[in-house]
């Protein structure tokens, strides 16, 4: 990963996207989740279970504001979400 793009290899979408006055939201968690994955261009949103990466990132950070787990981490959930 290239952390000179932004945390999780995005060009800092999130930050354009998402000021960080704005509430952050489920929808807003599951576009972060949306745009990261497909940063790489490596996959697409329908080769992860989207709503399950949300749902276990936001248990795990107690927050919708995802961009506070680190990216090991992130991506370890997201790992485990890959639709076989």
């Amino acid at each position: 990963m290239n952390n000179t793009t932004g945390r999780f290899g995005l060009a800092d979408h999130a930050a354009i996207t998402h000021p960080a006055t704005a509430a952050w939201s489920r929808e807003s968690a599951v576009a972060f989740v949306i745009d990261a994955v497909e940063s790489t261009g490596a996959a697409t949103r329908n080769d992860f279970d989207i709503d399950r990466i949300v749902s276990t990132a936001h248990e795990l950070a107690d927050d919708w504001d995802l961009q506070m787990l680190t990216p090991d981490t992130f991506w370890r959930i997201a790992a485990g979400c890959i639709r076989y």
